[in-house]
């Protein structure tokens, strides 16, 4: 028997397992980045939605104190209030906070720099 004989034997069996675990490494690297991808999307979705129930608070805050309380509303709570219900919105938030930020714009504006609500800014 040939030398190349023997070799062409051997080299189809050893290419063909040479592609099977070829296959399976490049399955196995897309379970894997699939798997990743899937925590990746769920903590942000947490993230965001952890976000929104802040931006939330906030909104609720302000509006029990300028609407609920009637204090007078600075101009610089109504700028702030304003930003965080663009970034809540954007967040996917909207409904009953749609309706706070409403009432929170036509509050009553009093005073120039007044004190903010206490919400740990």
């Amino acid at each position: 028997m040939e030398p190349q004989t023997v070799i062409g034997w051997l080299a189809g069996p050893v290419a063909t397992a040479l592609i099977a675990w070829l296959g399976a490494s490049l399955r196995a690297a897309r379970r894997r980045a699939a798997e990743h991808d899937a925590r990746r999307d769920a903590e942000h979705a947490a993230l965001m939605a952890g976000m929104r129930e802040l931006m939330r608070s906030q909104l609720y805050e302000m509006h029990k104190r300028y609407v609920v309380d009637a204090a007078p509303m600075p101009y610089d709570e109504k700028e702030r209030a304003n930003s965080v219900y663009r970034v809540y919105h954007a967040l996917g938030g909207n409904g009953t906070g749609t309706h706070v930020h409403e009432e929170l714009m036509a509050a009553y504006v009093g005073g120039g720099k007044g004190k903010r609500c206490s919400t740990g800014s």
